[in-house]
Protein backbone atom coordinates (compact mmCIF):
# COMPACT_ATOMS: atom_id res chain seq x y z
CA UNK A 1 0.00 0.00 0.00
CA UNK A 2 1.99 3.33 -1.13
CA UNK A 3 0.81 6.45 -2.03
CA UNK A 4 0.11 5.75 -5.87
CA UNK A 5 -2.69 3.32 -4.53
CA UNK A 6 -3.83 5.64 -2.14
CA UNK A 7 -4.10 8.74 -4.80
CA UNK A 8 -6.55 6.12 -7.21
CA UNK A 9 -8.62 5.18 -4.52
CA UNK A 10 -9.22 8.75 -3.89
CA UNK A 11 -10.12 9.02 -7.47
CA UNK A 12 -12.37 6.40 -7.51
CA UNK A 13 -13.89 7.42 -4.28
CA UNK A 14 -14.87 10.94 -6.24
CA UNK A 15 -16.17 9.60 -9.34
CA UNK A 16 -18.26 7.08 -7.67
CA UNK A 17 -19.17 10.19 -5.81
CA UNK A 18 -20.04 12.13 -9.05
CA UNK A 19 -21.76 9.37 -10.51
CA UNK A 20 -24.02 9.05 -7.41
CA UNK A 21 -24.65 12.91 -7.53
CA UNK A 22 -26.06 12.41 -11.33
CA UNK A 23 -28.51 9.65 -10.70
CA UNK A 24 -29.81 11.65 -7.69
CA UNK A 25 -30.17 14.76 -9.92
CA UNK A 26 -31.90 12.85 -12.51
CA UNK A 27 -34.35 10.92 -10.07
CA UNK A 28 -35.21 14.69 -8.39
CA UNK A 29 -35.64 16.34 -11.96
CA UNK A 30 -38.07 13.40 -13.17
CA UNK A 31 -40.20 13.37 -9.86
CA UNK A 32 -40.45 17.14 -10.02
CA UNK A 33 -41.72 16.63 -13.57
CA UNK A 34 -43.99 13.92 -12.76
CA UNK A 35 -45.22 16.10 -10.20
CA UNK A 36 -45.74 19.07 -12.35
CA UNK A 37 -47.34 16.99 -15.02
CA UNK A 38 -49.78 15.38 -12.48
CA UNK A 39 -50.56 18.64 -11.20
CA UNK A 40 -51.50 20.52 -14.49
CA UNK A 41 -53.59 17.42 -15.87
CA UNK A 42 -55.15 17.39 -12.04
CA UNK A 43 -55.71 21.29 -12.57
CA UNK A 44 -57.50 21.14 -16.10
CA UNK A 45 -59.57 17.82 -14.81
CA UNK A 46 -61.08 19.99 -11.92
CA UNK A 47 -61.82 22.79 -14.35
CA UNK A 48 -63.65 20.65 -16.74
CA UNK A 49 -65.58 18.81 -14.05
CA UNK A 50 -66.35 22.94 -13.06
CA UNK A 51 -67.83 23.19 -16.37
CA UNK A 52 -69.47 19.68 -16.86
CA UNK A 53 -73.28 20.10 -17.93
CA UNK A 54 -75.28 17.25 -16.28
CA UNK A 55 -79.06 18.72 -15.84
CA UNK A 56 -80.36 20.78 -18.97
CA UNK A 57 -84.11 21.70 -18.88
CA UNK A 58 -85.96 23.59 -21.97
CA UNK A 59 -88.04 26.06 -21.71
CA UNK A 60 -91.06 28.36 -24.41
CA UNK A 61 -90.81 31.22 -22.82
CA UNK A 62 -93.43 32.69 -25.88
CA UNK A 63 -95.83 30.22 -24.89
CA UNK A 64 -95.75 31.25 -20.86
CA UNK A 65 -96.45 34.56 -22.05
CA UNK A 66 -98.76 33.69 -24.28
CA UNK A 67 -100.85 31.29 -22.41
CA UNK A 68 -100.52 32.51 -19.20
CA UNK A 69 -103.56 33.60 -17.32
CA UNK A 70 -102.41 37.27 -16.25
CA UNK A 71 -101.72 38.09 -19.98
CA UNK A 72 -104.93 36.99 -20.73
CA UNK A 73 -106.53 39.26 -17.78
CA UNK A 74 -104.25 42.10 -19.25
CA UNK A 75 -105.64 41.72 -22.96
CA UNK A 76 -109.28 42.18 -21.19
CA UNK A 77 -108.46 45.30 -19.33
CA UNK A 78 -106.90 46.95 -22.66
CA UNK A 79 -109.91 45.96 -24.69
CA UNK A 80 -112.21 47.58 -21.90
CA UNK A 81 -109.78 50.71 -22.20
CA UNK A 82 -109.61 50.53 -25.66
CA UNK A 83 -113.72 50.29 -25.62
CA UNK A 84 -114.05 53.60 -23.44
CA UNK A 85 -111.69 55.77 -25.85
CA UNK A 86 -113.70 54.69 -29.02
CA UNK A 87 -116.93 55.11 -27.40
CA UNK A 88 -115.82 58.96 -26.26
CA UNK A 89 -113.90 59.93 -29.53
CA UNK A 90 -117.49 58.55 -31.36
CA UNK A 91 -118.86 60.91 -29.66
CA UNK A 92 -116.85 64.02 -30.43
CA UNK A 93 -116.58 62.75 -33.67
CA UNK A 94 -120.53 62.95 -33.96
CA UNK A 95 -120.17 66.91 -32.40
CA UNK A 96 -117.53 67.62 -35.24
CA UNK A 97 -119.88 66.51 -37.87
CA UNK A 98 -122.33 68.36 -37.12
CA UNK A 99 -120.04 71.76 -36.60
CA UNK A 100 -119.15 70.87 -39.62
CA UNK A 101 -122.71 71.05 -41.01
CA UNK A 102 -123.38 73.97 -39.46
CA UNK A 103 -120.56 75.87 -40.94
CA UNK A 104 -121.45 74.74 -44.71
CA UNK A 105 -125.27 76.23 -43.75
CA UNK A 106 -123.52 79.45 -42.34
CA UNK A 107 -121.60 79.67 -45.63
CA UNK A 108 -123.51 82.39 -47.29
CA UNK A 109 -124.66 83.89 -43.84
CA UNK A 110 -121.12 84.56 -42.35
CA UNK A 111 -118.83 87.43 -43.99
CA UNK A 112 -115.37 85.86 -45.83
CA UNK A 113 -113.16 86.70 -42.55
CA UNK A 114 -115.22 85.14 -40.15
CA UNK A 115 -116.23 82.16 -42.00
CA UNK A 116 -112.39 81.77 -42.40
CA UNK A 117 -111.89 82.31 -38.58
CA UNK A 118 -114.67 78.83 -37.96
CA UNK A 119 -113.23 77.09 -39.78
CA UNK A 120 -109.74 77.17 -38.36
CA UNK A 121 -111.44 77.03 -35.61
CA UNK A 122 -112.87 73.75 -36.25
CA UNK A 123 -109.58 72.69 -38.39
CA UNK A 124 -107.58 72.72 -34.90
CA UNK A 125 -110.19 70.92 -33.00
CA UNK A 126 -110.12 67.63 -35.77
CA UNK A 127 -106.13 67.93 -35.68
CA UNK A 128 -106.42 68.01 -31.92
CA UNK A 129 -108.74 65.07 -31.84
CA UNK A 130 -106.94 62.63 -34.16
CA UNK A 131 -103.58 63.54 -32.09
CA UNK A 132 -105.16 62.61 -28.91
CA UNK A 133 -106.27 59.22 -30.49
CA UNK A 134 -103.02 58.10 -31.94
CA UNK A 135 -102.25 59.24 -28.35
CA UNK A 136 -104.09 57.02 -26.57
CA UNK A 137 -103.56 54.42 -28.76
CA UNK A 138 -99.92 54.28 -28.34
CA UNK A 139 -100.60 54.94 -24.45
CA UNK A 140 -102.87 51.09 -24.32
CA UNK A 141 -99.65 49.90 -26.71
CA UNK A 142 -97.12 51.01 -24.24
CA UNK A 143 -99.11 49.64 -21.51
CA UNK A 144 -99.71 45.95 -22.78
CA UNK A 145 -95.63 46.24 -23.65
CA UNK A 146 -95.30 46.97 -19.78
CA UNK A 147 -97.13 44.53 -18.44
CA UNK A 148 -95.89 41.44 -20.51
CA UNK A 149 -92.62 42.84 -19.26
CA UNK A 150 -93.60 42.77 -15.78
CA UNK A 151 -95.23 39.02 -16.15
CA UNK A 152 -92.08 38.14 -18.42
CA UNK A 153 -89.74 39.06 -14.91
CA UNK A 154 -91.70 36.82 -12.55
CA UNK A 155 -91.79 34.06 -15.19
CA UNK A 156 -87.46 34.51 -15.43
CA UNK A 157 -87.82 34.30 -11.57
CA UNK A 158 -90.04 31.13 -11.48
CA UNK A 159 -87.65 29.39 -13.64
CA UNK A 160 -84.26 30.45 -11.65
CA UNK A 161 -86.34 28.92 -8.52
CA UNK A 162 -87.13 25.63 -10.67
CA UNK A 163 -83.79 25.54 -11.73
CA UNK A 164 -82.78 25.90 -7.74
CA UNK A 165 -85.07 23.52 -5.99
CA UNK A 166 -84.08 20.39 -9.41
CA UNK A 167 -80.37 21.43 -9.43
CA UNK A 168 -80.62 22.16 -13.07
CA UNK A 169 -77.15 23.27 -14.60
CA UNK A 170 -78.96 25.51 -17.52
CA UNK A 171 -82.06 26.14 -18.39
CA UNK A 172 -82.21 27.17 -22.36
CA UNK A 173 -85.04 28.61 -24.09
CA UNK A 174 -86.91 26.51 -26.53
CA UNK A 175 -86.14 28.66 -29.29
CA UNK A 176 -82.31 27.91 -29.36
CA UNK A 177 -82.80 24.49 -28.84
CA UNK A 178 -83.19 22.23 -32.41
CA UNK A 179 -84.01 18.70 -30.80
CA UNK A 180 -84.59 18.08 -27.01
CA UNK A 181 -86.34 15.34 -24.95
CA UNK A 182 -89.90 16.15 -24.29
CA UNK A 183 -89.33 15.50 -20.55
CA UNK A 184 -86.77 18.08 -20.24
CA UNK A 185 -89.60 20.94 -21.22
CA UNK A 186 -90.24 22.85 -17.90
CA UNK A 187 -92.76 24.75 -19.37
CA UNK A 188 -96.03 24.14 -18.32
CA UNK A 189 -94.53 23.74 -14.65
CA UNK A 190 -93.69 27.48 -15.16
CA UNK A 191 -97.50 28.14 -16.32
CA UNK A 192 -99.12 26.03 -13.69
CA UNK A 193 -96.60 28.54 -11.15
CA UNK A 194 -96.78 31.70 -12.90
CA UNK A 195 -101.19 31.28 -13.20
CA UNK A 196 -100.48 30.19 -9.23
CA UNK A 197 -98.72 33.63 -8.22
CA UNK A 198 -100.93 35.83 -10.29
CA UNK A 199 -104.51 34.66 -9.48
CA UNK A 200 -105.03 37.24 -6.91
CA UNK A 201 -102.42 40.02 -8.53
CA UNK A 202 -104.47 43.24 -9.23
CA UNK A 203 -103.80 44.22 -12.69
CA UNK A 204 -103.84 47.77 -13.48
CA UNK A 205 -103.66 49.62 -16.56
CA UNK A 206 -101.70 53.10 -16.14
CA UNK A 207 -102.11 55.48 -19.15
CA UNK A 208 -100.29 58.33 -19.29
Amino acid sequence: YDERTELNLLDMINIQSRFLNVILGAICFFSLSTFSVYAQENAASEIQDSFKLERIAVVNIDKVLRDAKATERVRALLDEKREEFQNDFATREASLLQIEKDLQSKRTLLSEEAYRAEVAQFQNEVASIQKEIQFKRQAIDKAFQEAQDEIRALAAEIVAEIAGSQKLDVVINKSSALVFRQDLDITEAVITQLNERTKNARLEIQEE
